[in-house]
């Protein structure tokens, strides 16, 4: 196979089919419902909640200490830098407020499946593909398309439902910050690269477009519950 660099592992990521997800393309377009962004909310919580744990999971098989500082940095900013009320759930939670769903509601309502097999995606990929492989998924198919991926989601989001600007808070902070995070994990993977070892690459890329195909299957999955939805209120 051809030697892989990090702008191929960008483009895998650029070039996926996730970004004409239909549920992306009407975000652009602005068309979205208050019952459809509460959807959407439930389950990006839901995912968003767990990357403490799947950074964790990384942290716990990396023997890399420089890379083992990135992580902490990472999981530092995710934790609000030490306070609480700065944690990125709680920012999340700040969101889902105002939009109707109360603390405890979001809390007791399930995780769609496609939702829990992102998650387990991004917990399996380190045992099966080894700690490097599961940075490279977090840096170029978490880290390195949540800006833009956050920017359509935000999009549709304000686009369709006034709100308070103290609430968009988690969507603003990762579309400004998220780009550093992948700079400093590609910085850690990036001598590795230059390796020119397949078995240092593959696993990368398959880790990577396994992280994509599963981020894929959550917008599906966030598909299916709105026709679910709509269905519904049609019985009705």
């Amino acid at each position: 196979m051809p030697h892989l660099q990090k702008d191929s592992f960008q483009e895998l990521t650029v070039n996926h089919p996730l970004w004409t997800h239909p549920f992306l393309k009407r975000c652009r377009t602005e068309n979205l419902s208050l019952s459809d962004i509460q959807i959407l909310a439930i389950q990006m919580y839901k995912f968003s909640k767990e990357f403490n744990r799947i950074l964790a999971r990384i942290l716990s098989c990396c023997p890399d200490e420089t890379a083992q500082l990135v992580i902490l940095d990472n999981l530092f900013d995710e934790m609000g830098q030490g306070y609480i009320s700065q944690s990125h759930p709680e920012l999340f939670r700040r969101f889902t407020r105002v939009i109707g769903i109360d603390d405890h509601t979001l809390a007791a309502l399930p995780t769609a499946p496609e939702t829990q097999a992102l998650i387990e995606t991004y917990l399996r990929i380190p045992s099966q593909y080894g700690y490097l492989a599961a940075l490279g998924a977090v840096c170029y198919a978490s880290e390195g398309i949540v800006s833009s991926l956050y920017t359509q989601l935000y999009r549709g989001i304000v686009g369709s439902t006034p709100l308070p600007n103290e609430s968009l808070i988690f969507f603003e902070l990762h579309i400004d910050v998220d780009d550093s995070h992948a700079a400093k994990l590609a910085a850690v993977i990036e001598p590795y690269l230059r390796m020119n070892n397949d078995e240092i690459y593959l696993p990368i890329q398959l880790a990577i477009l396994e992280a994509m195909e599963a981020r894929c299957q959550f917008f599906n999955g966030i598909e299916r519950q709105i026709c679910q939805n709509l269905r519904t209120k049609v019985v009705c």
